[in-house]
C-alpha cells in the first residue's frame, strides 16, 4: 500500500517537473523564436545622429539607415523592407530616430521635382480626355489633339498631331507647326494634309497629384487604394505632373495655341 503510494507520488512529481519544463520550454521558444522569427518582420528603420532627426528633403544615406525586426501587428501598411528601396531617396517629412520607414514618409517614387524640374498643373480646360482611374504616381503619356469646328451645326472634327518636342526647320518653328499650320489657326484637315500617325508628345511622365474639382486628392476610397480603382473619392479635374522645366514651357506654347491634350495612363 504504502509502495503504491510512493509510486504514486513520484509519478505526480514527474508530471509536475514536466508541466513545469514544457511551460518554460514554451516561454523560451515564443521569445526566442515564434515572437522574433514567425510574428515578427524586417523592416527598414532610420537612425539619426544623438537620438535626433533627419529633416524634410534630405537625401538618405546608407548610414541613416538600419534594419530591424518588429512584430507584424506594430508595421504600418506601405513600410519598407529593403535598404536599396530608399537609398538617395528623398524624405517627405522630418523623420525621427528609430522611425520605421514607409512609402509615404519617403519619395521612393521619386515625385519631389529636380533643379531642373517643376510640378506642373494641366487645367480641364485644356484636357481632351484623361483616364477617370488616373491616381497619384501613376505614369501617363500625352497626345497633342487639334479641335475645329467641322461646320455651322457645331459638330467636331479632330485630329491628332504628330508628337515632337524638338524645334527645327528653316523658319524656327516646330514641326508640329510646319505639318499642320497651326500658327496660323488652321489644323491639319484645314491645309488640306493627310493626319499624320498619331505619336506621344510626352511619354512616362509622372503624375505627382491627381485633383478634384474641389482640389481634394482623388483616391479609390478614403482609406487608400483599396477597390482596385473601381470607385473614387472624386471627378478627376487636375492633374499635376512632373516634367521638366523646358518641356513645361513647350507645352505652355502648344496649349496658348489651342491644342488640347490626351492623357492616357500607361502604368
Amino acid at each position: 500500500m504504502a509502495s503504491q503510494r510512493g509510486q504514486l507520488l513520484k509519478r505526480n512529481y514527474l508530471f509536475a517537473f514536466l508541466i513545469l519544463f514544457t511551460g518554460f520550454g514554451g516561454l523560451l521558444g515564443y521569445d526566442l523564436y515564434f515572437k522574433p522569427y514567425v510574428l515578427s518582420q524586417t523592416v527598414v528603420k532610420i537612425r539619426a545622429a544623438d537620438g535626433g532627426f533627419i529633416p524634410k528633403n534630405y537625401q538618405l544615406q546608407q548610414g541613416d539607415l538600419y534594419l530591424d525586426s518588429v512584430q507584424t501587428k506594430d508595421i504600418p501598411s506601405g513600410v519598407i523592407t529593403e535598404l536599396s528601396q530608399v537609398e538617395n531617396k528623398i524624405t517627405n517629412v522630418n523623420l525621427m530616430d528609430g522611425s520605421i520607414l514607409t512609402d509615404s514618409l519617403v519619395d521612393v517614387s521619386d515625385l519631389e521635382p529636380q533643379v531642373d524640374e517643376g510640378i506642373f498643373p494641366i487645367p480641364k480646360e485644356a484636357i481632351y480626355a484623361i483616364n477617370g482611374s488616373l491616381r497619384s504616381r501613376d505614369k501617363v503619356d500625352i497626345y497633342l489633339v487639334a479641335s475645329d469646328k467641322a461646320n455651322n451645326t457645331g459638330s467636331r472634327s479632330t485630329s491628332t498631331i504628330t508628337g515632337n518636342i524638338s524645334t527645327g526647320g528653316t523658319d524656327g518653328r516646330s514641326s508640329l507647326q510646319q505639318a499642320g499650320g497651326l500658327g496660323s489657326g488652321g489644323g491639319v484637315e484645314e491645309a488640306g494634309l493627310t493626319p499624320p500617325v498619331p505619336k506621344v508628345f510626352l511619354n512616362g511622365v509622372t503624375v505627382n497629384y491627381v485633383r478634384s474639382e474641389d482640389n481634394n486628392d482623388v483616391l479609390d476610397s478614403e482609406n487608400g487604394n483599396t477597390n482596385n480603382r473601381v470607385t473614387s473619392t472624386g471627378k478627376v479635374a487636375t492633374p499635376e505632373l512632373k516634367l521638366k522645366k523646358s518641356e513645361g514651357e513647350l507645352l505652355g506654347q502648344y496649349l496658348e495655341q489651342g491644342l488640347k491634350l490626351w492623357i492616357v495612363r500607361v502604368e
